[in-house]
């Protein structure tokens, strides 16, 4: 990002404040974006407590931010667990009309964790009849010495929801965190869901975990598995050594991924371990645009990608044609979204949706317009727009390609997104950046204001200036834009992307964080796909060669 003071034309209006109404988010309907205007009403000063529990009553989703909002209030959260109360460890012991789902909910493996002997004693004795010896065994685990994979031989997925729901004391516990036996293993593969979680965790934070690490080095790939254990398993493989082990893991999931990228990546791994260059030309045959087709077609001198949608004629505003809807409103959004769906449904839903998007062939609209067409086209074209490209003519190339690739990949260019954190707008700007950059330049300013698609990129200009002050890939900029600059930095100074067999590849592959490392792979093939369009290319080698040099890629790593 050039480090030059970006002039946008309009004007910056500096706001006292608007206030949310009880009658206004009455009209609203229930949807994240609701949620979002209920958050803001619960941090008013002039919202009683009797509001408030009015105003909460009416959330869809109940998030850490609203919770905190609502407490500040006095509101009482419900202490409730799916479909009871918690009680007292005492009251269960005593009472036999607890439904045993009831029960399950309360005890679980952390707060059973908190026991005394005696209480887990209890425990035991009182449920070790049931015909669901769950509560019984899952005790019997926390408490007894013994074995554990003797104690749960017949329920081994108790193991699973004790390293999923237990402390962190308890995971890293010597009863726990303990090499497993392939067998024991293999019976917790059936659990699919639980599984991947475990097996994501255990090789995210390895140094933890070493010994439940090296027992997953032994496992056999099976169809049993999800698409992401497969590659967690290959990638920790590799880690150790053992690439040719790695390759059934690979071959299995390009058979069983449902998503093009992952049978993408997967065929990309082929490739990579075995040097095979027909697995470079299969990746031609993707309809996906990907760092994975793109370094395929890069090595065989074929054009980055074909099937892109770029700039159609745009038309000019129409009372009689252009659709009504507001692209700042985030709940007019709502209700178009609704309208794919039910379009996407139905038999002939190519033709319905390309008479949709029509509607939204304007320049206001155009993020609008190119989400449509994508879904028109079932994704077998991929949308590339450029909006707004007046208000960043002061930009360098690289930067403009900087600042598509991340909306691209935030929003798909809709004005007025919400995410399910209330990231905000076209550059999804989290409210606390928002207070945080609004500071700093000196204004003041409504959250709202984040919907205004050129307010947004003034603001997140802002923000991508700051971190290019220690980020100069686009790789490690988008890591920081998603998972923070600090993160960014903790993981460059911890030796991340160091020299080796299979890097860059590997250590995007193993990053920590799975959106960030997800994120940041699809925002370096936008960045390579917009700096062509933007007339200045790019290659996907270059940029990768760039990562391994620090004096190239970053101000963190020494130089």
């Amino acid at each position: 990002m050039s480090r030059i003071i970006i002039t946008f034309i309009i004007m910056i209006t500096v706001v006292s404040g608007r206030e949310v109404t009880l009658t206004e988010l009455n009209s609203y309907p229930k949807s994240i974006a609701k949620d979002f205007y209920i958050w803001q009403f619960l941090q008013q000063d002039s919202t009683s407590k009797n509001d408030a529990e009015k105003a909460f009553s009416q959330v869809s989703r109940v998030t850490g931010k609203i919770k905190k909002a609502y407490k500040r209030k006095g509101g009482i959260e419900q202490l409730t667990l799916p479909d009871c109360k918690i009680y007292p460890v005492n009251t269960i012991l005593g009472e036999n009309n607890i439904s045993m789902e009831c029960i399950k909910d309360n005890l679980t493996p952390k707060r059973l964790s908190l026991l005394n002997g005696e209480q887990l004693q209890k425990i035991i004795h009182k449920f070790k009849k049931e015909s669901d010896r769950y509560i019984s065994l899952l005790t019997m685990a926390i408490y007894y010495s013994q074995d554990i994979e003797k104690t749960l031989y017949a329920n081994p997925e108790i193991f699973l929801d004790i390293f999923l729901r237990g402390s962190s004391e308890l995971r890293e516990s010597s009863k726990i965190n303990r090499e497993l036996t392939a067998n024991f293993l293999n019976k917790l593969v059936k659990y699919k869901s639980k599984f991947e979680k475990f097996v994501a965790n255990v090789i995210a934070y390895d140094g933890k975990y070493k010994a439940l690490k090296e027992s997953l080095l032994a496992l056999q790939p099976s169809n049993d598995m999800s698409i992401k254990t497969l590659s967690y398993l290959a990638f920790n493989l590799i880690q150790s050594g053992k690439d040719r082990e790695a390759l059934p893991f690979f071959q299995i999931a390009k058979k069983v991924g449902w998503y093009q990228i992952d049978r993408d990546r997967a065929t990309f791994w082929l490739y990579l371990i075995s040097k095979d260059k027909n697995y470079l030309k299969e990746l031609l045959n993707s309809w996906d645009i990907n760092i994975y087709t793109i370094y395929a077609r890069e090595e065989l001198n074929k054009p980055v990608a074909k099937n892109i949608i770029h700039q159609d004629k745009l038309y000019s505003y129409n009372d009689l044609f252009t659709s009504k809807v507001d692209p700042s409103s985030p709940f007019d959004w709502i209700e178009v979204k609704e309208q794919i769906f039910k379009y996407q449904k139905d038999d002939n839903s190519d033709k319905k949706l390309f008479d949709f998007a029509n509607l939204f062939k304007t320049e206001e609209h155009l993020g609008i317009y190119f989400y449509i067409m994508e879904r028109g086209h079932r994704f077998r074209k991929q949308s590339f727009p450029t909006p707004y490209r007046k208000y960043m003519k002061e930009l360098s190339v690289e930067d403009q390609a900087m600042i598509y690739s991340i909306a691209r990949q935030e929003s798909k260019f809709i004005p007025s997104v919400i995410s399910t954190s209330y990231a905000l707008g076209m550059m999804q700007i989290m409210p606390f950046l928002v207070e945080d950059i609004a500071k700093r330049k000196g204004e003041t300013i409504e959250l709202e204001s984040m919907f205004n698609p050129v307010k947004n990129l003034e603001y997140s200009i802002f923000h991508l200036q700051t971190l290019q002050k220690e980020f100069i890939s686009p790789l490690f900029i988008a890591y920081a834009y998603n998972g923070g600059g600090g993160f960014t930095r903790r993981m460059l100074k911890a030796d991340g992307f160091p020299k080796g067999k299979y890097e860059p590849f590997l250590s995007m592959e193993t990053l920590s964080y799975h959106e960030t490392r997800k994120y940041g792979k699809k925002v370096l093939a936008n960045y390579v796909v917009y700096r062509r369009l933007l007339g200045k290319p790019v290659s996907l080698h270059e940029l990768l060669d760039d990562v391994m040099s620090p004096e190239k890629s970053d101000y963190v790593r020494k130089r």
